[in-house]
């Protein structure tokens, strides 16, 4: 596998703010994963794919209505930390929160929180003068370590 190649890929998705665009993204993020050499079926694989439903999700359900588009980004970073970044129209950002055992929703960023605790990653946001971008940063991508 080529590092140099990694080092140079980005991957962006725009998808309308739709609960059912959200399984579309979520393959095509592992597709690209696949691609860039990240082991399928391996824990990082499903880590992003559960991160990135769950970021997503909270975008269309508290931004969809101020936002036309929703926009996904992976890369990896020049640390070689994997960056899966969702940007929408709101600048409220998503914290966790207790939900009763009753609730539907409502446990999205306590799930995110803790994965990126399990794997010693990080979730920041980036506030823009139209929303934000949510940036969940997960440390040692092993495509992108060096023999």
């Amino acid at each position: 596998m080529n590092a140099t190649a990694l080092r140079r890929t980005d991957r962006t998705f725009s998808l309308p703010p739709s609960a059912a665009d959200v399984p579309v993204v979520r393959s095509a993020l592992v597709e690209t994963l696949l691609e860039w050499g990240i082991p399928e079926g391996g824990e990082l694989i499903h880590t992003v794919g559960l991160i990135a439903s769950e970021l997503v999700t909270n975008a269309v359900h508290h931004a969809g209505v101020f936002t036309p588009s929703i926009v996904v980004i992976l890369r990896i970073g020049e640390d070689g930390t994997l960056e899966l970044g969702v940007r929408d129209n709101s600048r409220d950002v998503p914290r966790p929160t207790a939900a009763s055992p009753e609730a539907t929703h409502g446990r999205g960023a306590a799930i995110v929180d803790a994965l990126l605790t399990e794997c010693g990653g990080s979730l920041t946001a980036e506030r823009h003068p139209d929303g934000k971008t949510v940036w969940a940063r997960l440390p040692g991508c092993p495509a992108h370590q060096d023999p």
